[in-house]
């Protein structure tokens, strides 16, 4: 890949900055723009009259074919008014649309794709003198490059060109860092800058967003996404043509259509042969019912599906079937083909006639954390994952089945998971006819270590089985699935309920290691998508990474910092790298079976791995991050935080440092109140009352301030990621109070 745009100096960004119309950041505010200049943008967009008219035209034109003539104009005449608005934002030019039949004329920019380009024969010859000799650019790929008096940026797609637009206006010092207004940062420049030199850049990782199972979206963060080349998201947002036009990649699925279709407590749809009191419902495919059936158990003259088929639910170590519970419990029976069949006719009935119909890639997840049956039927067809991957097999055969019978008109991907219980790579080869092509492994690694990178040796505790997984998985000659990888990770799991970790390091090793290990996919759970405060560095630096994955990412830190906080930029660098320090222990101090379940259990020692201990400790391996450690980060992260507060700063970086504060108030006062709790606990249990009533008193003020924080806790993606105040979000509220009904009684 060659390489960006050379960096331009950061002495000019170390200013303030100002407001201008329409929520854009100018600086300096002193400077004064020249004379206007005029530029014209040559782009076609038939068959819409207008690019303006074409840019807002999504609603208005089916999705089905996102390379018809209809969605390449809306595209590209959405990316040509993105870029003519910037650039009367940033420079005195004034700007025209002219079609791209008069791209020839001086101080032109030509937006089109790679095919609209062979149409002008000077832009073309150029073109194909700088695209990659034996091979074409992927999907979202884009060429910038002078020709004559002209600058071309051509898209690959129609992706590409809106990409390539957003890369020539970077080019110009323009940034998004975040998805609100005071977020963006615009240059006032004299004139309009042109590179003498061409650039063509595609996205090493072809996928590349979030995780989202629920409409907990805004138009703010899909532009935020675009501008960043991010193109993975949820039909769960209504507005689909929107996240069209923008050039995503639509998904759904998950855990829960297990309970939507195969719920074992709903109405079985069908007439079961020798059972009175469903003669109104259609004949029942699957035959006489198993010598499994004992009929209608809790006498409402209705057979649920586990009474009519309880073969279809897997069977536990004393040879009961156990149904599941809503997304979780015990997986089907998957060595029954008529569960199997079931499920996936309403899967095509839902890709055909229902809420998928735009999906670009189905999520065919197990029973989350689930467990697998142990009948002999199934404990024949090999280990859980060789289970998985031939129940998504079964799919993809349904699928392709229905595209021939006429009732799909698109093949999509089929997404499977790289999870606990599935984590380990399959032990048996697939079926021959396996399809590599439409079918991706997405490895979670959920229990890992974020102290410590995902392939440190020295996290034994915790990392080492998660990449050794992941190895199993990408590497060897005689591994035995050998297709795609995904990465989902996990920068705001549901039990972080939106602190503000930050993760500036370890997004930029991580992802590089995955991609070296053959991973081409990668999404997050589940990003916030307001009020990020500090955390909008995470998801600015995985945008980054994931189109480039070994670019050096110093000169895009140094200027975020530069263009964010101004006269402040070093001291809060420093603010970010103690706030990093201090919750990189996120796993220890958050996760499940972890120091809240043993505060609530009072199972002693509260710290029970060598990574998190109570005081500072050292070790030659899993040495993690203690909680003193993280309560002193954030006693050094304050005072240097409210010393910057103090300050005189302009309007807007005084808005982004009190959304800043209030994010990181959540945190340090979760860490003080963890530790307090924590002592006041182990006192407790040491018999040493009066230490512990003492610690008790510290806590309460943590206790209250988190108590009032209602907001922060409630910005991401999706609900089950939300609490109703940060002291609920730390999930030992009950036992905090029951604590303090034995240390204070209240006496009548």
């Amino acid at each position: 890949m060659n390489p960006p745009f050379p960096p331009r100096s950061l002495d000019r960004f170390l200013v303030l900055v100002a407001c201008l119309a329409g929520g854009m950041v100018a600086q300096p505010a002193s400077a004064t723009k020249s004379a206007s200049t005029k530029w014209r943008i040559a782009v076609d967009v038939a068959p819409f009259s207008t690019p303006a008219i074409a840019s807002e035209s999504e609603a208005s034109f089916s999705w089905e074919n996102r390379h018809s003539t209809e969605a390449i104009a809306c595209t590209l005449g959405y990316a040509a008014v993105e870029l003519r608005d910037h650039l009367e934002r940033i420079t005195p030019a004034a700007v025209d649309f002219v079609p791209l039949t008069e791209a020839g004329e001086p101080q032109t920019i030509i937006v089109a794709t790679v095919s609209q380009a062979a149409s002008l024969p000077t832009v073309a010859a150029a073109l194909h003198s700088h695209l990659p000799p034996g091979r074409g650019l992927g999907a979202g790929a884009y060429l910038i490059f002078p020709v004559g008096d002209t600058l071309a940026i051509v898209g690959q797609d129609r992706t590409g060109a809106l990409y390539g637009v957003y890369s020539f206006l970077e080019y110009q010092g323009v940034r998004w860092y975040g998805p609100e207004p005071h977020e963006i940062f615009l240059p006032t420049l004299d004139h309009v800058k042109m590179p003498a030199e061409a650039t063509v850049a595609e996205p090493d990782f072809a996928t590349r967003g979030f995780w989202v199972r629920e409409d907990k979206g805004n138009a703010d963060f899909y532009r935020w996404m675009a501008r960043n080349r991010m193109n993975f998201w949820s039909i769960a947002e209504p507005n689909r043509p929107l996240l069209q036009k923008l050039g995503m990649h639509l998904t759904f699925g998950g855990h829960h259509y297990w309970e939507k279709y195969l719920d074992p407590n709903a109405p079985y749809p069908f007439s079961l042969a020798g059972f009175n009191g469903d003669d109104t419902l259609p004949a029942d495919p699957y035959g006489p019912p198993s010598d499994e059936f004992q009929g209608e158990q809790d006498g409402d003259g209705m057979l649920t599906f586990f009474e009519a088929r309880p073969e279809w639910y897997g069977m536990n170590e004393d040879g009961e079937r156990e149904p599941f519970e809503g997304m979780y419990g015990m997986n089907i029976s998957s060595s029954n083909p008529a569960p199997l069949d079931y499920l996936y006719k309403q899967i095509i009935k839902e890709l055909t006639e229902g809420e998928w119909q735009d999906v670009d890639s189905l999520n065919f997840w197990s029973i989350d954390n689930g467990v697998w049956s142990q009948s002999p039927e199934c404990l024949a067809l090999g280990e859980p994952t060789d289970r998985l991957l031939l129940m998504v097999h079964g799919l993809d055969q349904a699928i392709d089945a229905a595209i021939a019978r006429g009732e799909m008109q698109r093949s999509i991907k089929i997404v499977f998971p790289i999870y606990q219980q599935t984590l380990p790579p399959p032990t048996r080869p697939l079926p021959a006819d396996f399809d590599y092509a439409t079918i991706v492994g997405t490895f979670f690694p959920i229990l890992r270590c974020y102290v410590h990178e995902i392939n440190d040796p020295t996290c034994t505790e915790y990392n080492t089985e998660h990449w050794e997984s992941f190895q199993g998985w990408t590497q060897g000659e005689d591994r035995h699935y050998k297709g795609e990888i995904f990465v989902g990770e996990y920068f705001n799991v549901s039990v972080n309920k939106s602190l503000p970790v930050i993760y500036p390091r370890i997004i930029q090793n991580d992802i590089t290691t995955y991609y070296r290990g053959g991973a081409r996919h990668m999404h997050y759970m589940h990003t916030d998508t307001r009020l990020l405060g500090v955390k909008r560095i995470n998801n600015y630096l995985f945008a980054r990474r994931l189109w480039d994955h070994d670019q050096d990412l110093s000169g895009e830190i140094d200027r975020y910092f530069a263009d964010l906080y101004g006269p402040v930029a070093g001291d809060m660098r420093k603010v970010y790298d103690e706030l990093e320090f201090a919750l990189s222990n996120i796993r220890q101090l958050r996760y499940w079976h972890h120091l809240p379940e043993r505060i609530i259990d009072r199972e002693f020692p509260l710290f029970h791995r060598t990574h998190f201990q109570l005081e500072k400790t050292e070790s030659a391996i899993n040495d993690g991050v203690d909680l003193a450690e993280s309560v002193s980060a954030f006693h050094r992260l304050r005072e240097r935080l409210d010393a910057i507060l103090a300050q005189e700063v302009g309007p807007l970086i005084r808005k982004r440092l009190a959304i800043d504060d209030q994010t990181i108030r959540y945190g340090e006062n979760t860490v003080y109140f963890y530790d307090a709790v924590a002592r006041a606990l182990i006192a407790e249990e040491a018999g040493d009352m009066e230490l512990a009533r003492a610690e008790f008193w510290c806590s309460l003020p943590f206790a209250r301030a988190l108590k009032s924080e209602d907001e922060i806790v409630k910005t991401a993606t999706n609900h089950h990621v939300h609490a109703n105040d940060g002291l609920h979000a730390t999930r030992i509220e009950e036992a905090y109070l029951e604590l303090g009904e034995r240390l204070i009684p209240v006496t009548e």
